[in-house]
């Protein structure tokens, strides 16, 4: 992993209100955007056919909350034993 990334582990982990299971995930903080990586997320989430994940909220392991934000753009990269989910959110 790059030394320079800042990533925030995060604990707990809503879409649309649901609560979901993983792996592990951890939030990216850049100037004007934030990226969410999931790994294997359970339930998965319904992007594909037209039930699209709108909202997320998480809860990061030092105890911050972040309340529902939008998810702009996702993509899935998928390998045999993983499954990696990542969001890009835009917060205000």
């Amino acid at each position: 992993m790059d030394a320079d990334r800042h990533l925030t582990p995060i604990k707990r982990l809503w879409l649309d209100e649901i609560l979901t299971e993983f792996t592990h995930a951890f939030v990216e903080r850049y100037a004007y955007e934030w990226i969410v990586e999931i790994v294997n997320p359970h339930p998965i989430p319904l992007i594909e056919n037209k039930d699209y994940v709108l909202t997320m909220s998480f809860e990061q392991k030092d105890g911050t909350l972040i309340p529902s934000i939008n998810i702009e753009s996702y993509d899935i990269m998928q390998g045999d034993e993983f499954t990696v989910y990542r969001f890009y959110l835009y917060p205000l």
